[in-house]
């Protein structure tokens, strides 16, 4: 069965539903089944940053040691010569997956953000991040070049559809940013360092409910790199948070994160990093939006919905923080 219609762009899920020939404890009942995406343009992308090997190999050489619950795999493969993929995961119910239309409560972002800070904390600055290096530098220079190429042919597309959501002042914000996707993502890509999940928004995460599940379980970990773990941060609350209920809580949010951090061993990053990075990030998810024009399926409600609130989210955020201020004048 076809699960998740709307909410990926990168990939194929099926639930399986189990049968044995004998018994035996601890089975599973079902299982989710991941594949490479059916739509030739996202599979031409997925295949040139590697995004399948990315996930196949954390699951595989990462989440075994993480602090932060992901979905157990139960079987991974990959084609290094064609890309083809499939991780075979634990099906997460009865817990209950995130929507990032509706928002979350206050309690649920206070435990995205604090188990996120426990993670990021985990791999800040580790040795270990030389050994996966089969997980991209956020400032990749292939990565860093074809967004800056992607964001140019995708502007016109983006501000054409945003119309009068698209103040004049962010029209020249969004088109002198476009001149610098090189130099925002080189920012993005310097130390300090740690794993950046790239697409950290309620959509990707799950909830338990009293029938069952953690508290909280990553999945979607194709777009994965090494970089200022704060983006997940802004991404999260900028992405999946209606305007007035980020300006409401995202200090308070950022700076538990940050607490978060020092109590995990971070050292030699002060809070007034920690916010600039912050504003720098929502410059990125402005970037988030404008390239995701280019994989916009206007037949398909909720993704077209969902869109639409990203960028009028990112939008929003990036003109309160002022974030066009960091741009080279």
């Amino acid at each position: 069965m076809d699960i998740a219609a709307g909410v990926g762009f990168m990939g194929e899920l099926a639930r399986l539903t189990l049968r044995y020939d004998r018994a035996e404890d601890g089975a599973p009942r079902s299982l989710i089944a991941k594949f490479p995406t059916r739509i030739p343009e996202n599979r031409e992308i997925a295949d040139v940053f590697r995004f399948y090997e990315r996930e196949t190999r954390f699951y595989e050489e990462v989440a075994p040691e993480v602090k932060l619950r992901t979905p157990r795999r139960y079987y991974g493969a990959l084609n290094p010569a064609t890309q083809d993929y499939v991780l075979l995961l634990e099906d997460l119910a009865p817990a209950r997956v995130g929507d990032q239309l509706e928002g979350c409560s206050s309690e649920e972002a206070e435990l995205c953000i604090r188990q996120l800070a426990m993670f990021h904390a985990t791999w800040w600055e580790s040795p270990r991040l030389t050994e996966i290096d089969w997980m991209p530098l956020a400032n990749d220079p292939l990565i860093a070049q074809s967004a800056q190429d992607a964001y140019a042919e995708a502007w016109g597309p983006f501000a054409e559809y945003a119309g009068d959501k698209l103040s004049d002042d962010m029209r020249a914000v969004g088109e002198r940013f476009g001149k610098n996707i090189i130099n925002a993502l080189n920012r993005y890509g310097e130390p300090p360092r740690t794993i950046v999940h790239g697409d950290y928004r309620l959509d990707n995460l799950f909830f338990g409910t009293p029938e069952g599940g953690a508290p909280l379980t990553v999945i979607d970990w194709q777009i994965s790199t090494r970089g200022n773990g704060v983006f997940d941060v802004a991404y999260f609350i900028c992405g999946s948070m209606e305007p007035a209920e980020r300006r409401a809580t995202e200090m308070d949010l950022l700076r538990m994160y940050h607490a978060v951090l020092l109590d995990g061993g971070v050292r030699a990053y002060d809070f007034d990093q920690c916010f600039e990075d912050y504003r720098a990030s929502t410059l990125l998810c402005l970037l988030y939006s404008v390239l995701e024009i280019g994989s916009l399926d206007t037949a398909n409600e909720r993704g077209l919905e969902l869109f639409t609130a990203i960028m009028e989210r990112a939008l929003s955020a990036v003109a309160d923080l002022n974030a066009d201020e960091l741009l080279p004048k």
